[in-house]
C-alpha cells in the first residue's frame, strides 16, 4: 500500500466496524524480520523486531574502526530504492573509497555484489547456518575468539561450545562437514573464519537477507549474533546494521542526517489493532505520538476493539479448517515472551468468518500458498467479499464489491521523510491529477458507508481533509521552526540536524562496556547462546531448539540438497526483492515493462517475469 495519513490506505474501515460493534482483525505477521522475531531475540533481546538495538551513530563508528564489511544476503543496490532512496548506493560506495574492504555472501551475483564486492562467495540458498557454525567450529578450534567478552557478556555458551564441536549430537560443524551442506568450498570457509577473526568486522544487511523468510529462519538469525558476540559485539566497529529503514524503531539513527525534530503525524485510521486492545500499552499501534488536544481527540482508539484475531498468514486456513491454533502474534511487534502464549480460532464466544473487507487485496499475489487462498475466498462460508483498491487485480478478482480507491496523487496529504538517511523533512501533497471516475481517497470511500449508516458524523468527526492537514502540521512538531503560511508557499521543510547525534554511543557499546550496567532485555540481560526462555517453554522444539541448530529437514520444510525430492525437482526458486518494482506493487507500470531484465517477451506476445538460472 501507500503511505498516507489523512487517507490511509490501510485500516481506514476499522474506525467503522469498531462502531458497528467490533469485527475480526487480520493481523500482520512479522514478514520482514521473521527469523529476527522468532530467533535473534532469544539472543539479544534488541525488541521490537530482533535487529540490533540501539543502532545509532553506527556508520560512523564503523567507517573510523571497522576493516572488514560482511554483506551476507544483501543487495544495497536493489532492495532499498523501491521504499527509501538511493542512500544505501552512495553509502556503499564512499565505504569502499575510505578503504573497507566488502565481502558478499549470497546465492547470486545481486546487483550490489556486481558494483561494490571486493569478494563474492555464493552460497547455496538458505543453508547459511552450516556456513556459520563452521566459522565458529573454526574460532573455537583455533581459539580466535574473543574469551573475555564471552565470559562476561553470555549466558549458555558451553551449550553452544558443545553443539559445535560435535559433543551434543557427534557431528563436528566443520568446515569439510558445512562445504556439502552450502556449497562454499572448505578452503573458503576457513579463509573467511580467519579474515572474520584478524580484521575488526561489521555484518551489513539490506532489510536482513537470510535471517528473515527462508525456511528456519530463526537459526541463521540467531548464530549471526553469536558470531558477532565472539567478535566482541558493541566494540569499536563491530556492529550488525542496515541498509535501509534507517528510523523504524530508532530513538538515534544510524546515519549522522537526523532532524532536531521529528516530525509527529497523525494516522486517521486503525492498523493492526490486536484483539481487546484500548491502548499502545496493549499493543496497539500509535495512531498519533504528539500532544496536540485535537489530534488526541481525533485519533483516540474507537470505542469497540477488534474481538478477535488471525495472523495472515493463516487466514486460508481459518477459513477451510477452524479451528486453528498457533502461538504468539496476538499483537505486531509484540514482545518475545508473547511468543510462549497459544491463540486460537475461532476465540471464545466468536464466529467464524463470514464477509471479508479488504484494503490490501494482495493475498493470492504476496503471501504462502495462493491457491488455497483462492480456494478460501471461493468457501461457501464466505457470504460476502468487499475490496477496496485503485487497481483491479490480485484479490479484487474475487470480490462481490470493488470500492475504487484514488492514489495518493489524486488526493491531499501531509507527509514526512525521516527515513531516506538524506534528510528530515515534512512536506504538504497538493492533487496532481483529478481522481479517476469515482475513485476516492481510503477515508472517503469509508465515509461514503458510514453516511449510509446513519454514521457519519461519527465516522469522520466533522473535519475536512484540508481542516485535518493544517491540524496536522500544528501537531507535528515542526510549527515552531515555521509557519502554516510559509509551509504551505513553499510545500516543504528540510528540518535542521541534530548536532546530538554525534555524541550517542554507538550500536550497543554501553552493554559491550558494561554489560550489568547495560543489560540486554533477554531474560538474563545477556547474550544467550542457549535460550534460558526456550529452555523453560519448548526444549524439545526440532526446528528451533534453545541452542541454534542446522535444520536438515522437519515436517515444515524438505527442500536440502539431501531431499529426495531434489532429485526429481532440482531447482530451487528463489524470490528476491524485485529490482524493478516494491514486491508485487509496480508490476503493471507498462514503461518499467519495457525494461529488458524486468519482463521478457515470450514467443506468445506475453510478458514472463524472467528467471536466472545457475547452471551448475
Amino acid at each position: 500500500g501507500e503511505s498516507k495519513h489523512l487517507s490511509p490506505s490501510h485500516g481506514c474501515m476499522n474506525r467503522l466496524l469498531s462502531a458497528l460493534g467490533g469485527y475480526t482483525i487480520q493481523m500482520r505477521n512479522l514478514d520482514s524480520w521473521e527469523g529476527q522475531n522468532w530467533g535473534a531475540k532469544h539472543v539479544w533481546g534488541c525488541e521490537p523486531v530482533g535487529e540490533m538495538m540501539p543502532a545509532a551513530n553506527l556508520y560512523p563508528d564503523i567507517a573510523e574502526h571497522a576493516e572488514l564489511l560482511l554483506f551476507w544476503g544483501c543487495d544495497p543496490e536493489t532492495t532499498p530504492h523501491a521504499i527509501q532512496g538511493m542512500m544505501s548506493s552512495r553509502l556503499c560506495y564512499w565505504l569502499s573509497e575510505i578503504g573497507l574492504k566488502s565481502v558478499y555472501v549470497c546465492p547470486d551475483l545481486n546487483y550490489g555484489a556486481a558494483v561494490h564486492a571486493d569478494k563474492w562467495i555464493p552460497i547455496l540458498p538458505n543453508t547459511d547456518a552450516a556456513l556459520q557454525l563452521a566459522i565458529a567450529y573454526v574460532w573455537l578450534t583455533e581459539g580466535t575468539y574473543d574469551k573475555e567478552y564471552i565470559a562476561t557478556h553470555s549466558y549458555g555458551f558451553d551449550k553452544f561450545e558443545d553443539y559445535v564441536l560435535g559433543k551434543e549430537d557427534g557431528i563436528a560443524k566443520t568446515p569439510e562437514w558445512a562445504s556439502a551442506k552450502c556449497g562454499v568450498p572448505e578452503w573458503t570457509i576457513k579463509a573467511l573464519a580467519r579474515d572474520w577473526a584478524n580484521k575488526i568486522t561489521s555484518l551489513i544487511h539490506g532489510n536482513a537477507g537470510p535471517t528473515i523468510r527462508g525456511p528456519y529462519s530463526s537459526e541463521p538469525a540467531r548464530l549471526e549474533v553469536m558470531l558477532l558476540g565472539m567478535s566482541g559485539l558493541g566494540k569499536p566497529g563491530v556492529h550488525q546494521a542496515k541498509m535501509l529503514e534507517w528510523n523504524i524503531w530508532r530513538e538515534w539513527f544510524p546515519l549522522p542526517y537526523q532532524g532536531k525534530i521529528r516530525p509527529t503525524l497523525p494516522m486517521f485510521a486503525e492498523q493492526v489493532r490486536p484483539a481487546g486492545s484500548t491502548s499502545v500499552a496493549e499493543g496497539m499501534m500509535p495512531t498519533y505520538m504528539g500532544d496536540h488536544p485535537e489530534l488526541m481527540e481525533l485519533t483516540k482508539p474507537a470505542a469497540n476493539p477488534p474481538l478477535q484475531v488471525i495472523p495472515k498468514c493463516l487466514v486460508h486456513d481459518a477459513i477451510l479448517h477452524p479451528p486453528v491454533s498457533w502461538w504468539g502474534l496476538r499483537a505486531f511487534l509484540e514482545p518475545a515472551h508473547e511468543q510462549f502464549t497459544e491463540y486460537t480460532f475461532p476465540a471464545p464466544g466468536c464466529s467464524e468468518i463470514h464477509m471479508i473487507w479488504t484494503d490490501s487485496p494482495c493475498w493470492i499475489t504476496c503471501w504462502n500458498d495462493s491457491n488455497t487462498y483462492i480456494e478460501a475466498l471461493q468457501h461457501a462460508s464466505v457470504e460476502t467479499i468487499v475490496a477496496q483498491h485503485p487497481w483491479m487485480e490480485n484479490d479484487c478478482l474475487m470480490a462481490d464489491l470493488i470500492l475504487p480507491v484514488a492514489t495518493r496523487f489524486e488526493i491531499i496529504d501531509i507527509g514526512n521523510d525521516t527515513g531516506s538517511g538524506t534528510f528530515t523533512t515534512l512536506f504538504l501533497e497538493d492533487r496532481c491529477v483529478d481522481p479517476v471516475g469515482e475513485s476516492l481517497g481510503d477515508f472517503d470511500v469509508v465515509a461514503k458507508i458510514a453516511e449510509k449508516l446513519g454514521l457519519w458524523e461519527e465516522y469522520t468527526k466533522g473535519k475536512t481533509h484540508e481542516e485535518k492537514q493544517k491540524l496536522a502540521f500544528e501537531g507535528s512538531g515542526v510549527q515552531g521552526l515555521i509557519t502554516w503560511d510559509e509551509i504551505k508557499e513553499k510545500q516543504y521543510f528540510v528540518i535542521p540536524c541534530d548536532d546530538r547525534i554525534k555524541d550517542q554511543p554507538p550500536g550497543l557499546s554501553e552493554f559491550a562496556k558494561d554489560p550489568k550496567t547495560n543489560p540486554l532485555t533477554t531474560p538474563t540481560g545477556l547474550l544467550e547462546y542457549s535460550s534460558s526462555a526456550l529452555e523453560k517453554h519448548f526444549p524439545d522444539d526440532p526446528e528451533r531448539p534453545p541452542v541454534a541448530h542446522w535444520i536438515e529437514k522437519s515436517e515444515s520444510h524438505d527442500e536440502r540438497v539431501s531431499s529426495e525430492r531434489a532429485t526429481e525437482y532440482p531447482l530451487l526458486c528463489m524470490s528476491n526483492h524485485p529490482r524493478w518494482r516494491m514486491h508485487a506493487q509496480g508490476d503493471d507500470i507498462t514503461w518499467t515493462r519495457e525494461i529488458p531484465t524486468m519482463k521478457i517477451t515470450g514467443p506468445d506476445g506475453y510478458q514472463y517475469e524472467p528467471v536466472w538460472i545457475n547452471t551448475a
